[in-house]
């Protein structure tokens, strides 16, 4: 099982209680590790959407949930842009210190997490592989972060190979991030 975080700045809106902006964007080229390129299709997400019940964290955590699909809370669509999403942030600690952290601008770069599913392979003009992410297995998280994987660029793309240890997300993504610091 191959886990991604594709990692964004988000060009986020907040109004009172609502967050929202594009946790992807289509067709922007990631470099991966110098040695291959990563970008999503437009219809990337045109099935998982359907059946998805992905979290918004902070930094990974699932700890610090602040919306969910199946509570109504967070609400995540395709557009012609990317993966839109608007999260209704909690009356709670966390959710007033996100609030504060990004009208101040603190807090503006985000990390998604999905497990993929189709991938076309092509050969880009400087004859490094291209993948293109033309479906979404499972949609994991989106996250806003402190410190995104790559720096330097308005979109990320991070690709990390594990094996299976359960059927659980959440255990994929533990064990993606345990990988991703080794």
């Amino acid at each position: 099982v191959s886990q991604s975080r594709y990692n964004v700045q988000i060009r986020s809106a907040l109004e009172g209680n609502k967050l929202s902006g594009h946790a992807a964007i289509f067709e922007q080229v990631a470099l991966i590790g110098g040695s291959y390129y990563e970008q999503l299709h437009r219809s990337a997400f045109d099935e998982v959407l359907q059946t998805s019940d992905a979290r918004f964290l902070v930094n990974h955590d699932p700890s610090m949930i602040l919306g969910r699909q199946s509570s109504g809370t967070l609400r995540m669509a395709a557009d012609s842009t990317g993966l839109a999403f608007e999260v209704d942030l909690p009356n709670t600690t966390l959710g007033n210190d996100i609030r504060e952290l990004v009208a101040r601008g603190d807090l503006n770069e985000g990390s998604f997490g999905f497990i993929p599913g189709a991938i076309e392979r092509s050969t880009a003009p400087d004859g490094k592989q291209m993948r293109t992410h033309t479906q979404i297995r499972e949609l994991l998280d989106a996250s806003l972060v402190t410190y995104p994987a790559y720096d330097g660029t308005s979109i990320y793309l991070r690709s990390i190979d594990i094996k299976p240890v359960s059927t659980s997300s959440r255990s994929r993504l533990l064990r993606a991030r345990l990988l991703a610091h080794q």
